[in-house]
């Protein structure tokens, strides 16, 4: 009875090693199958911010012409600061205010500059400047639009200390679109702070969500810019002496 008691326990005991075995052999597999999974998704990842899109069809090759233009335009009334209206988002606050001189950047959050189409109450330009936690302008949204408000060309550009492959690396996208607000080129540089370009695939970029708003309309209903707060007329008259007299 005795060898026949012990005999019961040594086949128990074998068993129940037997089946912790395989049990960890379970989830040694589950574990395995989740890392494969992943490294795969990792692999079939596809960076569509560093993607380039060519111009397919030449018909519509004037739409990316008017909007360099337009871009050109723009470029000088920033450099002069001229035409351009400022606004900022103080901390705390909801509502864009015009800014005022000699403003404390600590304080505020966003930063948004306005360009109007020339001799025009349109606006041609937003430029919407988002400060991180150490007052640095990383992420920049920039949208042109035509005189009906609608979306031309859409500028992405983020700067970042943490990269890896730069002291500092700075990106930048161009999005160009048709009249029916569909893109039909994009380019894109990356590039250190004396403007080398870098390789994407050795550099960590942060990727946020946004949007691309398809018109003035649409983007300003989520920014409010008070445009009525300023006086368009004075500065567009005052802009076009000033312009008159450098040339």
């Amino acid at each position: 009875m005795k060898f026949r008691a012990i005999l019961f326990l040594m086949l128990f005991f074998s068993f129940n090693a037997f089946s912790q075995v395989d049990s960890i052999n379970v989830v040694s597999n589950d574990v395995d199958s989740d890392e494969i999974e992943l490294e795969q998704q990792d692999s079939n990842f596809v960076d569509e911010e560093s993607s380039f899109i060519e111009l397919t069809d030449e018909s519509l090759k004037n739409y990316i012409g008017v909007s360099e233009d337009f871009l050109s335009y723009v470029n000088i009334l920033k450099d002069r600061d001229s035409l351009v209206y400022h606004y900022i988002l103080n901390n705390g606050e909801t509502n864009l205010t015009p800014r005022i001189d000699n403003v404390n950047y600590i304080n505020i959050d966003k930063k948004v500059d306005v360009i109007f189409h020339p001799n025009s109450k349109k606006v041609m330009y937003v430029g919407e400047m988002i400060l991180n936690e150490n007052q640095a302008w990383d992420f920049i949204y920039e949208t042109i639009f035509d005189e009906e408000g609608l979306t031309r060309m859409f500028i992405r550009q983020y700067s970042t200390f943490n990269s890896v492959c730069a002291q500092v690396a700075f990106e930048r996208s161009e999005y160009f679109f048709d009249a029916q607000n569909d893109v039909i080129k994009k380019n894109y540089e990356i590039f250190d702070e004396n403007h080398n370009p870098l390789n994407i695939d050795d550099c960590w970029m942060e990727r946020e969500d946004y949007i691309k708003y398809k018109s003035f309309d649409e983007l300003n209903s989520v920014l409010k810019i008070p445009l009525e707060n300023s006086s368009k007329e004075e500065v567009i008259e005052t802009g076009e002496k000033q312009l008159e007299t450098e040339e």
